[in-house]
């Protein structure tokens, strides 16, 4: 980087000139007028003069110079600093966005529990068992839903990096997502085969809740009429994984490294027919990082799509 002291050797070699020439035509008129004149001292004084009238001038366009850096430089600083604070802003902007569009998707999921469950309480005679049970999956989904909206918050909009989690039977929880998702794919004539080993597993119940219970609706949406959707544990070693597998329409290779991009989807069309806002997945995945892992996809088309969830095994001094 150049100093704001460089000399300005153009400045004053211009300026050097301009003096010589003036001092020049003055001794010229001078020795018109006629009378001794020593032309030895004229000289010397030409030199001088001309070296010290450049050297001031060129001092003078230096400071000058150095000076308009300077503006120049705090100039640039604070408009690198608006551009931050804009950059910033947007970003704010977009995290609430996000943040409102993901609510809006996710409360459907415990919605579509409850409204089955209501439908089921108001259109049918149920035994006083089977309707407490209908009653109680619509309150333990109602409280589900109003601590989900804090969770997700804290998640989208301050970007919270961890969750307090805590031991589960793997076997209780499948029958708890399972009683969940039943309703919506009932609706829609399928079914849900549910199966596990024996385990337990370090989770956040709500967030890894909503977690399973998207991936069930999207195999819903995946799958047709008549087919069956898989939900099962397997005991593996250093953890536990949870599948969700159904046989509907499959995706192709270069749709599998994007599904969970915000706002992605692969049939828009058929997206936005069923409510969709291609953002159920992206969520998951931001679930999913939250326990330290990931979602793991295995799709071919015509042949249906498996997701796996692996949790590592859970730490003794959990809960």
């Amino acid at each position: 980087m150049k100093s704001d002291r460089a000399f300005p050797s153009g400045v004053f070699l211009s300026s050097v000139c301009v003096t010589a020439v003036i001092i020049c035509a003055g001794g010229c008129v001078l020795a018109a007028r006629g009378g001794g004149f020593n032309w030895g001292a004229y000289a010397a004084f030409l030199l001088c003069a001309s070296i010290g009238g450049g050297l001031v001038c060129a001092l003078a366009a230096g400071r000058a110079f150095g000076r308009l850096r300077r503006e120049n430089r705090e100039v640039k600083g604070k408009n690198a600093a608006l551009t931050a604070e804009m950059a910033n802003l947007t970003e704010a902007a977009e995290r609430r966005e996000e943040f409102i569009a993901s609510f809006a998707h996710e409360l459907k999921t415990p919605l579509t529990a409850i409204i089955g469950y209501a439908d089921m309480l108001r259109s049918r005679e149920m035994t006083p068992k089977n309707r407490f049970t209908a009653a109680g999956y619509i309150f333990s989904e109602g409280k589900r839903l109003e601590s989900l909206s804090l969770k997700l918050m804290e998640i989208i909009v301050s970007g919270k990096q961890g969750v307090e989690r805590r031991r589960f039977n793997a076997p209780y929880f499948i029958r708890e997502v399972a009683a969940v998702t039943v309703p919506s794919l009932a609706g829609d004539g399928m079914t849900l085969d549910m199966r596990w080993e024996q385990g337990e597993v370090s989770i956040e119940p709500d967030l890894f809740k909503t977690l399973m219970i998207n991936l069930i609706d999207n195999a819903r949406k995946a799958s047709r009429r008549g087919q069956t959707v898989e939900f099962f544990g397997k005991k593996k070693e250093g953890g536990y994984a949870f599948y969700v597998r159904d046989h509907g329409r499959g995706m192709k290779k270069e749709d599998l490294g994007r599904i969970t991009e915000p706002f992605y989807m692969i049939d828009k069309s058929r997206s936005r027919a069923q409510n969709g806002a291609g953002l159920g997945l992206a969520l998951c995945q931001r679930i999913a990082e939250l326990h330290g892992t990931a979602l793991e996809f295995e799709s071919e088309p015509g042949k249906g799509t498996t997701v796996r969830v692996f949790l590592q095994e859970a730490a003794e001094n959990e809960v």
